[in-house]
This record gives structure tokens, sequence and C-alpha cells, in this order.
């Protein structure tokens, strides 16, 4: 669907985060240099940036910073999606852990765990609702 790449979910809303009001180019330097969430990884949480840059390359001729791909994903190899949960920016790990949620990304659990300590409420509640959905638990 047109939505999911062009105004993907990155916004806070009432209980859920929902889709920006922007429209984007899934292309948008500034969130894949910066270990932002972007359109591709926000589906596919499991891939690493190298595997976005490249579909990206392939399909719209797009070019990236090396430089700052380096600097901003560490290690290259883990799920783009790793970086958003452990982010110094409250509302990215928001985003992160909806991202993985939605996508029942089992791989994620553990880091899942640790966002219910994280120092926001939302943080935690959001992390606490979708792990009990994920395991069928009451936390």
């Amino acid at each position: 669907r047109c939505m999911d790449c062009h105004m993907p979910r990155l916004n806070e809303g009432l209980q859920d985060i929902v889709r920006t009001h922007l429209i984007y180019n899934p292309t948008n330097a500034d969130m894949i240099e910066s270990n932002e969430p972007n359109a591709c990884n926000l589906c596919h949480t499991d891939k690493p940036i190298d595997w976005t840059v490249k579909y990206l390359g392939e399909w719209y001729e797009a070019e990236f910073n090396e430089k700052s791909i380096d600097f901003s994903y560490k290690p290259r190899e883990q799920p783009g999606a790793v970086g958003w949960l452990k982010h110094h920016r409250e509302a990215v790990r928001l985003v992160g852990t909806d991202a993985v949620l939605r996508q029942r990304a089992g791989w994620s659990l553990h880091l899942m765990l640790e966002r219910l300590d994280d120092e926001f409420l939302i943080n935690r509640q959001f992390a606490a609702k979708g792990i009990e959905e994920m395991l069928g638990v009451d936390l």
C-alpha cells in the first residue's frame, strides 16, 4: 500500500502510533543516515540498514553518505529496529517498539523486556501491552 512507504507510522497518537500526515519519500537521507525510523524497516524490522540501502539504491537510484551510516549504525549487520529500541530519543524508542510489535518480531523480545524499564511511562506502557499481546500473558 502506498501509505506504508509514503505515510509511515511515525507519530504518537492517542494510545497508538499513527501515520504521519506528511507525504514522505522513502529515500529521505536524513532518516536513513541518522538511524531514525524509516519506511522500509518499519515493516522489515529484522533487516539491517545495508539491506535497506541496497533496495533503495536499486529501486530509486538513491545514494547515501556511507560515513553517516557507519557512524549511526553500530553494528551495521544488526536489524534496523535494534537501533531504534536503544535510541537516545524516547520518541524513536516508542516508534521502534510499535514497529516490532506490529510485525510480531519474536527476535526482539529481549529488547522489548528492556523497554519495560524505559524512563518514559508511555514507552513502558506500549512495551507491556505489546508483550502481553505477543505472548498471550498478563503482566
